[in-house]
């Protein structure tokens, strides 16, 4: 699963609230939590990369036959 900035940040608000229940700004934090969830920040997309790496091609191994008709 991959993590995005979005999905942290909401897990510190959530944390942030969990444990000071009292604190001055839980209502600029609520507020903050409830716009997020709204999509007035919409979660940011991954970039893809480019073209997948290919392996470099391997020369084929000499056969058995073309050994014994160089002897």
């Amino acid at each position: 699963m991959q993590v995005s900035d979005e999905i942290l940040l909401e897990n510190a608000i959530l944390a942030f609230l969990h444990n000071y229940p009292t604190h001055k700004w839980v209502n600029e934090y609520n507020d903050l939590l409830g716009r997020m969830k709204n999509g007035q920040y919409p979660p940011t997309q991954a970039r893809k990369r480019g073209r997948p790496a290919k392996r470099q091609r391997t020369q084929k191994t000499a056969s058995v036959e073309t050994i014994k008709e160089e002897n």
